[in-house]
């Protein structure tokens, strides 16, 4: 039995046509002039024979090798952001193409713009056709040079000078809406927990939230407070010391889901229950947090899947201007938010009957 892979020479003689038509015809060229009958027949017999073209050698004669190469920064260690290489993955394959990811690896005495260079020339030496260069937060990029070799585009971070196309998500919007539905439902002693960093994913959302809280007239009571960090731990160190004072807000508005977390901990050590007496809202939507706390997390999605997916269309699309996209950021609601003394009310009234 003959066990080797069926070259286009078997093709083109159980077709009866020369390699050059399968090759016009498996490669959808234009304007060949081959009859539809004959490429039908061409690609029965590649069916049925199960052809597939080398891959190799057809980069190498295409000078294209139908890989886009996706820089990650920690992407792929963490739960937090998985949204955005699935979205390219998922992208890539509805297209044809192969995927190449290069984590940006930093180790102590390597500074990060250094260890972002090489992973961007590391997909260059396999000759990817483009480059996704992806964060797992919003943040800002002085860009890699080795970027400019070949057609890239910015995923979850934008250019400090603009200069390559990016998408990233609207945080100050979200923000100021998520303060919008806070207030909307009676709250006016809001706190926003957030952190030291400067990212434009914390600054953005602590914007939004204090331009919320002045335009409702409430600049006096648009109270931010840093955490050490981002994490949940931080999150309930911070809040246990926000809720133990004797007056504490009615509503807290958390940078991230994770802090949201240790808030519910720390509510629950004082004695708070959420959100009866204590309304929480998060940032992220992590699958692995939000809706999982109880009563479930209301938050803000971050819309990663979507974004990546935009980013592989305008490689694919050989589209090379440096547009900056802004993508709205939707509040998921679920149970962490009610009028503020809600609950105190609709006791008194179950008693008085």
């Amino acid at each position: 039995m003959d066990s080797r892979h069926p070259s286009m020479s078997d093709v083109a003689h159980e077709a009866n046509v020369s390699q050059a038509t399968v090759s016009l015809v498996l490669n959808d060229v234009d304007g060949s002039g081959i009859s539809q009958s004959t490429k039908d027949r061409v690609r029965v017999v590649a069916a049925r024979m199960g052809y597939r073209p080398n891959a190799v050698a057809r980069s190498l004669k295409l000078q294209r090798s139908d890989t886009i190469g996706f820089v990650s920064d920690q992407i792929t260690t963490t739960p937090y952001a998985f949204g955005l290489v699935q979205g390219a993955h998922d992208a890539v394959r509805s297209f044809g193409r192969h995927l190449l990811i290069s984590n940006v690896e930093h180790p102590g005495d390597v500074p990060r713009k250094v260890a972002e260079e090489m992973a961007v020339v590391e997909l260059l030496e396999r000759r990817v056709d483009g480059i996704i260069f992806a964060s797992r937060f919003h943040r800002t990029l002085d860009v890699p040079s080795a970027l400019n070799e070949v057609p890239s585009v910015l995923l979850d971070v934008a250019a400090v000078d603009h200069s390559l196309a990016s998408i990233v998500p609207d945080e100050y919007t979200a923000a100021k809406n998520v303060c919008q539905l806070l207030l909307d439902v009676g709250h006016t002693q809001v706190v926003h927990l957030s952190t030291p960093h400067e990212t434009p994913s914390v600054t953005m959302r602590r914007r939004g939230f204090v331009d919320a809280m002045t335009e409702a007239g409430l600049a006096d009571s648009a109270v931010t407070i840093m955490g050490s960090g981002d994490s949940t731990p931080e999150g309930y160190i911070t809040a246990l010391e926000v809720l133990s004072a004797p007056s504490h807000p009615t509503a807290i508005f958390c940078h991230n889901d994770e802090m949201a977390w240790g808030v519910y901990q720390a509510a629950a050590e004082v004695g708070l229950v959420v959100p009866d007496d204590l309304s929480v809202v998060g940032f992220k939507n992590v699958s692995l947090v939000a809706p999982m706390l109880r009563p479930g997390l209301t938050t803000v999605e971050l819309p990663h899947y979507g974004m990546a997916r935009w980013a592989v269309s305008y490689l694919v699309e050989g589209r090379t201007d440096p547009v900056q996209e802004v993508v709205e950021c939707p509040i998921v609601v679920r149970d962490s938010v009610i009028p503020p003394g809600l609950t105190g009310q609709l006791t008194r009234n179950q008693e008085n009957r």
